[in-house]
């Protein structure tokens, strides 16, 4: 039976889901969480199928560490024997550059993903320590990644390239890739059981980090981030899509340098900068029913950008079948759904209000509806699992 060992990395967090495969479907024998990794203690949880929990904390220095110590209490809790249990760990790899799909880690790939760190500054320097801390610990062990630019691989070449010199396609790879692919990838295969006649999804993954994607027949033909995770819709507190020519008035104007005004449009903008609340929507939406009218603003915005995406791939689609809300901010606001959905009557969709509070899987759109609209948690995870296992077993 093979073992895998999925990870999820953030900038300060470490989210796993550990599963064992055989004839049948993939189990979860554990998942677990760490947060404040790098900090002088780190709250964790690790759960399993049963309800037993182990939550503590402990100080972890980084996100390599943060592996070898769940790997412990797995074997103390008596989910893995040793090390030759686990077949292999696989990693939801952000920006592969040159390599897409489900990729053995090696000295190449982690060369590739090195050379396009500018692209994903905040995601790859992450994945690098945590495969170079897991090879020099534990050699042996098997690393394979699974990127995030995997599924847009379908997207038109028309789509993908921006108004550049040629070259700086060809020589710097300055085109538009896409990110959360296993979101996009994981809804479109759940959307083709639920509902198989849908031939046109579009998939709104709302997050911290969000995007939107446009599916025909189960593959990606556009997705609203570019060649960064900066581009598309404004996030929790990165910038969106933003005129690249109003950079040099705005460092002229506060006196910031290049690095300054970078690190404010992918720190301090989106819901928290346009808000001056939060980057949490949940109390951005607080503050504007209490009549904070820049929250407004922001709340306003943010479901325009969603409407237009919305939009702008309906008619790529030539027409739209299912419409879905996954990710935290999509299963998790109503307000959300229907502030996005009461402007799409053109399409003939309909939302029902009742089942718009639904806080379990299920469709949301009423039985006249012409676009089904669904309200679906994603499991990234497991699609990373199933490809590293297909590609173990090729």
């Amino acid at each position: 039976m093979d073992k895998i060992f999925v990870m999820n990395l953030g900038t300060t967090s470490f989210k796993f889901k550990l599963y064992a495969f055989d004839d049948t479907q993939p189990l979860v024998l554990a998942a677990g969480e760490l947060e404040s990794i790098g900090a002088a203690s780190s709250a964790y949880e690790i759960t399993y199928p049963d309800g037993r929990s182990h939550k503590d904390h402990a100080p972890i220095c980084d996100h390599g560490a943060a592996f070898a110590h769940c790997f412990c209490i797995l074997q103390q809790d008596g989910i893995l024997r040793d090390l030759d249990d686990l077949t292999a760990v696989g990693y939801k790899a952000v920006h592969g550059g040159n390599l897409s799909g489900t990729c053995l880690v090696d000295d190449a790939l982690m060369a590739e993903m090195e050379r396009v760190t500018p692209f994903a500054p905040a995601h790859n320097p992450i994945y690098l320590n945590a495969m170079r801390h897991i090879r020099s610990r534990f050699p042996k062990l098997t690393q394979v990644a699974r990127f995030e630019t995997s599924f847009h691989g379908s997207i038109p070449e028309n789509r993908v390239t921006y108004g550049v010199p040629y070259a700086w396609k060809e020589e710097a790879g300055i085109r538009r890739y896409g990110f959360h692919g296993s979101s996009h990838q994981y809804i479109s295969q759940t959307v083709a059981k639920l509902q198989p006649g849908a031939r046109k999804i579009v998939n709104c993954h709302l997050g911290g980090s969000s995007s939107i994607c446009a599916i025909l027949d189960g593959k990606s033909v556009a997705t609203s981030m570019g060649a960064t995770l900066q581009s598309g819709l404004f996030n929790n507190n990165r910038v969106g899509d933003f005129e690249v020519f109003c950079l040099k008035p705005v460092m002229e104007h506060y006196g910031y340098s290049l690095d300054e005004a970078l690190q404010i449009l992918s720190k301090q903008s989106g819901l928290l900068g346009l808000s001056g609340v939060s980057n949490d929507l949940r109390q951005v939406m607080e503050a504007a029913d209490a009549g904070n009218t820049q929250a407004q603003l922001a709340v306003d915005t943010l479901c325009d950008n969603i409407l237009g995406y919305i939009g702008m791939y309906a008619a790529y689609l030539n027409g739209l079948d299912a419409l879905v809300f996954t990710g935290g901010i999509g299963t998790n606001s109503h307000v959300l759904r229907q502030k996005v959905c009461e402007n799409l009557g053109y399409l003939g969709l309909r939302l029902d209000a009742e089942r718009n509070l639904r806080r379990d899987d299920g469709i949301i759109s009423s039985d006249q509806s012409k676009v089904t609209v669904w309200r679906l948690k994603t499991d990234e995870e497991s699609v990373v699992a199933a490809c590293v296992y297909d590609f173990l077993h090729q």
